[in-house]
């Protein structure tokens, strides 16, 4: 990443830093606005948001507020951008498609409106930044393919679990070694499943204050605890390294760090696993479902690879890497992921070197499924991941194509004609799916014809 330095600082001295266009101004896209306000040679030149004056009060806390224009027309924001101020519009697909941005980013968290602000970006030949892993994990391939065609770059963000964990991947890959199992850890009680956004603030032990001034999305946050974020990040990690998962919603286990090797291996070497190269979870908390472990990777990210030659696996042992299986496969960890912190890494990576932080294969390795999370009757409808009614969880791509399961992404809105029991799939035969969609479209593009 220092090769970025003297690239930015050329930027910043010539007055033409990579401008970033932010759609969403909430907690990661606020962070993003901020965290940019730091970097030499980048800025968020233009910032969409439902709310305008969200996005000012951001810009305000950088001391910013003397450069920000609100601008409701595509030739206003390019003259506020061009004139060197900071364009706030209430009109996300004007962000999407202005020239003179470098770089789109999707921070909105809504399937369809990630899909469609992706697309704008894409045909105005703008690099894409999607932080909307909910809608990359329903049409990122399709999504990628169009990229692809336009000569753009389109990528996961840095900061985020699936691409730092996807940095690891990469990183072992090069140096080739055998990935067993990679992902993030888990902060997952027994209650969790069934938790609703009603509970949010109580279970996250948010203020008031803070509730209001990172305008706290209850049902995204919902869906961190509910099982089904994590589940989500994995289906965008497997589609990236072509890594499945072993089972229908990965193993999961309860794990301290020095376990984690131990668990993630073949079950031949006394571990979980069936086969070689999955996305997994570390939970940590303790197999009662109330208590912390001692040493869990709580929110960070790792990869379990494996050493063949007996230098490698006496050098990575001997320099505090936890050994477990045969004694060949190795943890490697790192204890944090910085959110939107990081995220202007991806950024300056698609401008500066045309290059993603982590991209969809063409073809889809996993998929997000639709889970009932209670008894749901005919005539409900779906509220989709983090509400009241279901849970996202992963399953082969293959799989879910040939059983006929419902993605989660195309699951809100969705009203059932049968009765779905808690705890099993949601097919597209039962349910009534809302009018097609650019979404639906984009599925179909992908070679899902159930949609």
């Amino acid at each position: 990443m220092q090769l970025f330095t003297p690239l930015l600082a050329e930027r910043q001295q010539s007055n033409n830093p990579v401008r970033a266009a932010i759609i969403g101004a909430g907690k990661f896209g606020g962070g993003l606005i901020v965290q940019l306000a730091q970097c030499p040679g980048m800025e968020a030149a233009v910032v969409a948001d439902l709310d305008p004056e969200r996005a000012r009060a951001v810009f305000d806390s950088c001391g910013l507020a003397d450069r920000v224009v609100i601008a409701e027309t595509a030739d206003a924001i390019a003259d506020v951008v061009v004139a060197g101020g900071l364009a706030i519009t209430g009109d996300p697909l004007l962000a999407a498609a202005c020239e003179v941005v470098d770089v789109v980013v999707d921070a909105t968290g809504v399937p369809e409106a990630g899909a469609l602000h992706a697309v704008t970006a894409i045909e105005a030949g703008r690099h894409v930044v999607m932080v909307n892993v909910e809608a990359d994990v329903t049409v990122g391939a399709a999504l990628r393919r169009r990229a692809d065609a336009a000569g753009v770059v389109y990528t996961l963000v840095d900061g985020d679990q699936p691409g730092c964990t996807m940095h690891m991947v990469e990183w072992a890959r090069t140096l080739g070694f055998e990935i067993v199992a990679a992902g993030r850890g888990t902060i997952y009680f027994a209650t969790d499943r069934d938790g609703t956004p009603d509970s949010v603030q109580e279970r996250f032990g948010f203020s008031d204050e803070v509730m209001r001034r990172r305008t706290i999305n209850t049902k995204m946050y919902n869906s961190f605890r509910d099982g089904t974020k994590a589940q989500v990040e994995m289906t965008a990690l497997a589609n990236m390294a072509g890594l499945p998962p072993d089972v229908r919603g990965m193993h999961e286990p309860s794990v301290n760090l020095e376990d984690i090797p131990q668990q993630f291996s073949l079950q031949q070497e006394g571990g979980l696993l069936t086969r070689s190269g999955v996305v997994e979870l570390a939970n940590s908390v303790a197999g009662d479902g109330q208590s912390m472990l001692a040493e869990p990777l709580k929110m960070g990210v790792f990869c379990v690879v494996r050493a063949e030659h007996p230098f490698i696996m006496e050098d990575l042992a001997g320099y505090g890497c936890h050994v477990g299986g045969d004694g060949h496969n190795m943890l490697l960890w790192r204890p944090y992921h910085l959110v939107a912190v990081e995220a202007p890494l991806s950024i300056a990576c698609a401008a500066l070197y045309n290059r993603p932080t982590g991209t969809p294969l063409p073809e889809p390795t996993a998929d997000t499924i639709t889970i009932a999370k209670r008894d749901l009757q005919a005539g409900e409808t779906i509220d989709g991941g983090g509400g009241y009614t279901v849970n996202g969880v992963i399953e082969k791509a293959d799989v879910a194509l040939r059983e006929g399961l419902l993605p989660l992404g195309l699951s809100t809105g969705a009203r059932l004609t049968l009765a779905v029991s808690r705890g099993v799939a949601v097919r597209y035969a039962d349910v009534e799916l809302p009018a097609d969609s650019l979404l639906r479209q984009l599925r179909r593009e992908q070679g899902d014809s159930a949609a």
